[in-house]
């Protein structure tokens, strides 16, 4: 197998799991983005507000319901997956077979000849699925027709930093959250420099 074929089937799986979650939070959420119009008391909690937190994430605060999901579900469906792979095609890299007692080890797996780095695979697909999902939920959103236009005006509020481009904006998390997903995706696929630092010599 070739490495891009790799990059597409990870393409493939950002793109359902962040069209599952943005059809899930269209019927959940309907026109009140950000868990706004859930009970405040449970998801729709606000958390961090002002905080360093909220500000790296560019959000005037965060919610219980993107937390849960977020940072519970979208890694548990991610792992899961990563384990069904292990099962299935039984991974592992010859070099890190003294590294772990389970001679599978999880460092370093290899799929049809492309050896990659399984976490930061992971953690690429997790923050690719953070834009994606989040696009999509203003792209398909059936109760609130004028989403997409309201996105790229900059009228919607739980985005706080926006990019201009011409008459056109954009969150800015979209460009560098899409660019850090790009440098995990590359190095997870390099996984050169950790195969030959932890070798035995």
């Amino acid at each position: 197998m070739q490495p891009w074929i790799m990059v597409m089937a990870w393409c493939l799986n950002v793109l359902v799991l962040s069209l599952g979650l943005a059809i899930f939070e269209i019927l959940f959420e309907k026109e009140n983005g950000w868990a706004s119009a859930t009970n405040p008391r449970r998801a729709g909690r606000e958390l961090f507000r002002g905080s360093i937190i909220a500000a790296v994430c560019e959000k005037p605060y965060l919610t219980a319901y993107h937390l849960f999901v977020f940072l519970l579900i979208i890694p548990l469906v991610l792992g899961s997956e990563l384990l069904l792979l292990q099962e299935a095609v039984g991974m592992g890299h010859p070099a890190l077979s003294n590294w772990f007692v389970h001679p599978g080890g999880y460092l370093v797996m290899q799929v049809g000849g492309v050896t990659f780095i399984p976490f930061l695979f992971l953690a690429a697909a997790w923050f690719c699925i953070l834009v994606v999902e989040d696009l999509l939920w203003f792209l398909l959103n059936w109760h609130y027709p004028k989403s997409m236009e309201d996105l790229l005006a900059g009228k919607i509020w739980w985005h706080t930093r926006w990019l201009t481009l011409g008459s056109i904006k954009l969150p800015r998390f979209y460009l560098t959250i899409s660019l850090v997903a790009v440098f995990f995706l590359t190095a997870s696929l390099m996984p050169i420099w950790l195969i030959s630092a932890l070798s035995p010599r």
